[in-house]
């Protein structure tokens, strides 16, 4: 039977605001962005860029000692994640509107976030794709398995602390559905190594920027990563997102970002399924 009276307005959406799983997840933080760093950014010194080395014992005189290490200097450059809001003024209240436009903007920024880390947009870096010479392009893999131990073989080759595996979301079934990866008791995905895994919206670009043929994708790796972010997003006052003209509200939420990683990365285009 058609209805004959209008649809209940609800005060709000019935569904709860819940997060996939994602680069937030494996990333330490997100911290507070410090003063300034929205505009100039985040750089920080690390020890952990290189491997200790060993020496033979001889005697009388032992092997030369070498002194040739420095620190890691990271660098890493802010971006600006926007939620915007185009529509009628009547209806709702300030309150309403405010509202909205923080759901829309902490609803998706995470997705927002891989997307420009993974791909190297909106002045962001360090990132993945779009980074060479910063980022090793490894030999393809013809399987999966191939390229995680590719990956986690060159990285800790050369570095000591955990590192993390960054896997576009199309391509997460396929690495669950067949290798051993686990979830540890804080809920995070990794491998038999304990590298952490992060399936995000990485755009699944080469290290070069170009697009891996079809059955294929890029995977990276990078040592351990922080993100930062100002801890109150900004959303723009109601009576000045109101066009004059038009009658039209439009608002935003927006909120600063600095993602860094620690001294490698490296990227691999990897065959999904063989043909």
């Amino acid at each position: 039977m058609a209805a004959v009276i209008p649809p209940v307005l609800l005060p709000e959406s019935p569904n709860a605001n819940d997060q996939r799983y994602g680069l937030f997840n494996v990333a330490n933080g997100p911290l507070a962005l410090p003063p300034h760093a929205g505009a100039g950014g985040i750089e920080y010194q690390t020890a952990v860029c290189a491997l200790p080395y060993g020496y033979t014992v001889k005697c009388p005189t032992p092997d030369a000692k070498t002194f040739t290490n420095q620190l890691g200097l990271t660098i890493g450059t802010p971006f600006v994640v926007v939620a915007d809001t185009l529509c009628g003024t009547l209806g709702h209240s300030e309150a309403e509107w405010n509202r909205y436009a923080l759901e829309r903007l902490t609803a998706g920024e995470q997705a927002v976030v891989e997307l420009v880390f993974g791909s190297g947009l909106d002045g962001a870096s360090p990132s993945l794709a779009n980074n060479t010479p910063n980022v090793t392009t490894l030999p393809p893999a013809l399987t999966i398995a191939g390229a995680l131990n590719a990956l986690e073989g060159w990285l800790y080759a050369r570095y000591g602390p955990t590192g993390i595996l960054h896997i576009p979301i199309s391509a997460n079934s396929s690495v669950m559905a067949d290798y051993h990866i686990f979830r540890d008791t804080g809920g995070i995905m990794r491998t038999p190594m304990g590298t952490k895994i992060s399936f995000g919206n990485y755009g699944g670009l080469l290290p070069d920027g170009t697009t891996p043929a079809a059955g294929h994708s890029a995977f990276y790796i990078t040592g351990q990563m922080s993100v930062w972010r100002s801890e109150t997003p900004f959303v723009s006052p109601y009576g000045q997102s109101i066009d004059k003209t038009t009658n039209q509200l439009k608002m935003f939420a927006e909120r600063e970002y600095v993602l860094a990683y620690d001294c490698f990365a490296a990227g691999i285009d990897v065959t999904l399924a063989i043909p």
